[in-house]
Parts: C-alpha cells; structure tokens; sequence
C-alpha cells in the first residue's frame, strides 16, 4: 500500500493520458516545363531535405465523457517545398513550424468539449480547428496523409482547417444524422478591431453548417462555410492564381459535398471517398475571381500485400477558378496526383513511401510561354507513443 500511495502522489495526473507523434521526411522535389521558370525555381527550392513533425496531445477528462485537449507541437517545414515552397500544394499534411522559428514548441490547440444529454456535444477553446468541432468527416482516406490538400473531401475552402478561438455544437441522433455549426476566429486573441477580435471585420473568421448522415460502412456530408478573410484562410488549397487574384478579406461562401465508402473486409475492393467543392465571391468587393471549384476522389487498400500495410492513391483538382469578373472564363486548371504504400514495421513505427504530382500549381499565373509541373517524392516514417 506504501509503494502504491508514493506512485500515485508522483504520477503526472490520474485523468490524462499522453499521446505522441513524431514523423521524419526526407525527400526531393523536381520541377519540369519549358523556359527558365523551372530552372529558376529548382535553385531554390530543388535540394533533398530532411524535416520533422512533434506532435505530443495531452487528453484530460474529468467525467469520463468531456474532454480537455492540450496539443504541443513542433517543426522545421517552414522552408522546405514540403512545407509550402514554391506554391502551398505541395505542403504536406504533417508540415509544421511555429511562428516563433525553427524547432520552436507551442501550444497548437486547446479546448475543451464535453456533452449535453445523448446528443449534443458543445466545444469551446482558446486555439480550436473548423474540423474538430464537426460530428462527422466524410472520408475513409487516407490511414497515412501525404498532401495536406487531398485530405480535404474536395472542399479545401469548405472544409478549410481555420483555427483560433472558437465555439460549436453538434447534433448526432440514433437513426445515423448529425448537424453541426461552429464559428472561429483566427485574429480572436487579438483585441485591437483593427487587427482582430471576435465578430469584427479583422477576425479572420469562419462560420461552418454541417448536415451529415452515417451508417455502418458509409457516410454522406453537405456543408456551408462563410469564409471572412478567404485569401488568409485558404491560401494554399488552390492554384497560385486563385490566392494572388483574390483581394484580402475577400468574402467567400464556399459549398462542398463529400462522403465514401468501405468495404466490410479487406482484399482487393479498395475504400472509395469523393468530394466536390463550390465557391463564390461577390463581385461587388472588387474581387478578380467571382467563382471557383474543387474535387477529389481517393482510393484506399487495407492490407495491401501483408497484413497491416496499406496503399492509397488520390488525384483531384483543389481550387481553381471558373469565372472572373465580368463572366470571362480563365484557364486556371491544375491536377494534383498522390501515390503511398504504408509498411506497419511494428505496431507503432511505419514507413511510407509516396510520391505526388502537380500538373500546373500556378494555374493561370504561369508566364506566358512558360509551362510548369512538380514531382515530389519522399518517405516518412511515423512513430506513435
């Protein structure tokens, strides 16, 4: 009793758990097309890198069903094409570096969300994602993300990630529906309105609506996001034309569809997610690009060659523009490919191997003349604890 009385008095806390993650990448990136636009920007940003991502998540609970997350992280991405050089579709969804500079730890998240009878589940927090307060993400892919864009259901601008302070509720009921709504402020820390603020023409907000329907082994999602500052927000889940044509604090009503399937058993059938996204802004605000469209369609096999590997492959279009103002019609498109085989080396620690293609990431703004396409390859191992 002595010996568990001293154990229990030195333990960190009796109600929260420690979760982590760290991920390595090393890998290369080629620039291809004609004139000197891919010379130019293979000597700065053509070199083999070496990065990583510390993820450490602090879990308290103080009834058994709310929850209190703490999330700490870490990296050095901020300068490597991995991390969103020379255009942000090549960032990967494990990039990461914090404001204050290379191999720099800081509080990445911290909420709080517990429920309210069988149904409702409210969260509040000082530093909360868009995703993190929706009842549902409609896709089964992938087990181990590559690009950050392609894990968007094919609504980047939609399903937008914007963090800050923020607030939501869902609503899941027995029979499989749920509707989410939360609002965040990116700029809400701030009190200067000219800077930020909560409900202030500088917040950097989002207003998210999600209605969704899950069953056994499938789920379908339609939502809304208003996006107050679009080219902050989004920058980076489209073609370098959309984010430099779009005027800041744009005003953005983005649309998006999405939802897969999976099969009950592992075998040769892979998973199968889609999604489709939609987005205007009004032309009134003085704004180049008037609409947008994005999608995605995503595969992935379980137990791929050996029990416990996976493979996956995606390709879609993230935003690219459809229409400009004055209903002239650009020629903005650029499709993004991704292919990954994951090896569970032990029940902690996997290796992958991926590659991925952007056939034209700066869209509209490549130089005339010119043509431009990025491959990168990599391979991340990941360690859990």
């Amino acid at each position: 009793e002595a010996r568990v009385g001293e154990l229990e008095a030195t333990q960190f806390s009796t109600t929260t758990k420690l979760k982590g993650q760290a991920t390595f990448v090393i890998g290369a990136n080629s620039f291809g097309g004609s004139g000197c636009l891919a010379n130019d920007i293979s000597r700065s940003s053509g070199a083999t890198s070496f990065n990583y991502d510390l993820q450490l998540n602090l879990e308290t609970s103080f009834t058994g069903k709310d929850l209190l997350l703490t999330v700490l992280r870490g990296g050095d991405f901020q300068e490597s094409a991995f991390g969103g050089s020379p255009t942000g579709l090549s960032t990967l969804e494990t990039a990461f570096q914090e404001p204050s500079g290379i191999n720099s730890i800081g509080v990445d998240k911290l909420f709080y969300q517990f429920p309210v009878m069988d149904s409702f589940t409210f969260t509040l927090g000082g530093i909360v994602g868009q995703e993190d307060m929706l009842a549902i993400w409609p896709s089964a892919y992938p087990t181990d993300p590559i690009l950050d864009v392609l894990t968007l259901n094919g609504a980047p601008a939609a399903y937008n990630k914007n963090k800050g302070a923020g607030a939501g509720v869902s609503w899941t009921t027995e029979s499989g529906f749920s509707l989410s709504a939360n609002y965040v402020a990116a700029n809400g820390s701030d009190s200067n309105p000219q800077r930020g603020g909560v409900a202030t023409a500088n917040s950097g907000s989002s207003g998210t609506v999600q209605l969704a329907y899950e069953a056994e082994n499938w789920n379908l999602a339609a939502i809304y996001s208003g996006v107050q500052d679009a080219s902050s927000i989004i920058g980076g889940f489209g073609t370098a034309f959309n984010e430099a044509s779009m005027r800041p604090k744009a005003w953005m009503n983005a649309w998006g569809i999405g939802g897969s399937w999976q099969p009950f058993e592992s075998g040769w059938v892979p998973s199968v997610s889609a999604g489709y996204g939609y987005n205007t802004v009004d032309a009134d605000q003085d704004n180049e690009i008037t609409e947008s469209q994005s999608w995605t369609v995503a595969l992935q096999w379980s137990d791929a060659f050996l029990k416990g590997n996976n493979a996956g492959m995606a390709v879609g279009q993230p935003i690219f523009a459809t229409n400009l103002k004055g209903d002239s019609t650009p020629t903005d498109g650029n499709y993004v490919w991704e292919w990954w085989y994951q090896f569970q080396v032990t029940d902690n620690i996997s290796v992958t191997p991926a590659l991925f293609y952007l056939s034209r990431p700066l869209g509209q703004s490549t130089p005339d003349g010119d043509t431009l396409n990025q491959l990168g390859g990599l391979v991340k191992t990941s360690f859990k604890f």
